[in-house]
């Protein structure tokens, strides 16, 4: 029973800040904004691929749950619709992950990740958002050009390689301050 509320709490925990990132991204970083769903700077890609990194399939679930209620509340999707993009919104970061992986060797620590990698773990997850997305359009039989795929790339990497450098950067400082209390 423990095990089932702890992972309700992260399921849930994950998805109420994927809104707070998202409410962040829309409201102060609103300058970024090209159309009603791309942005030039996309912080909530970088939260996604972090909290799939975190808590693996419970973080995607999250995500993919409040990305579901947000379309489904605030966009005209039939719930298939919206059950579909959700899906494949949440997949999009673990592909990456496991991708990058496989790839390049590495195991997922962002302390001793180099500049590079966190470069190409944002590259790898920025395509295969867009191509998920580009899926669901043809799925959709709705109209999306390469304009719209290269902005919605250029915001999910921008958004995701901020998200983890920050990151990378607080955990060095957390790693420091650590090493300097155990003395």
């Amino acid at each position: 029973m423990t095990a089932l509320i702890q992972n309700l709490g992260i399921i849930i925990g994950t998805g109420a800040l994927w809104f707070f990132m998202d409410y962040l991204n829309r409201e102060h970083l609103s300058i970024f904004k090209i159309s009603d769903f791309i942005y030039l700077v996309y912080l909530p890609a970088g939260y996604r691929l972090v909290t799939v990194i975190t808590f693996g399939w419970l973080g995607a679930l999250g995500i993919g749950l409040a990305y579901a209620i947000r379309i489904y509340f605030f966009r005209d999707l039939p719930l298939i619709d919206v059950a579909v993009l959700a899906t494949l919104y949440a997949l999009a970061p673990l592909v990456a992950i496991k991708t990058w992986e496989r790839i390049f060797n590495i195991t997922p620590n962002l302390a001793n990740i180099s500049v590079l990698n966190l470069f190409w773990l944002s590259c790898f997850s920025a395509l295969f958002n867009a191509s998920f997305r580009i899926i669901f359009f043809a799925y959709a039989d709705m109209s999306f050009g390469l304009l719209e795929l290269s902005q919605l790339v250029t915001g999910n990497l921008m958004g995701t390689f901020l998200m983890l450098y920050i990151l990378k950067i607080l955990t060095r400082i957390y790693l420091a301050l650590n090493s300097k209390q155990s003395l």
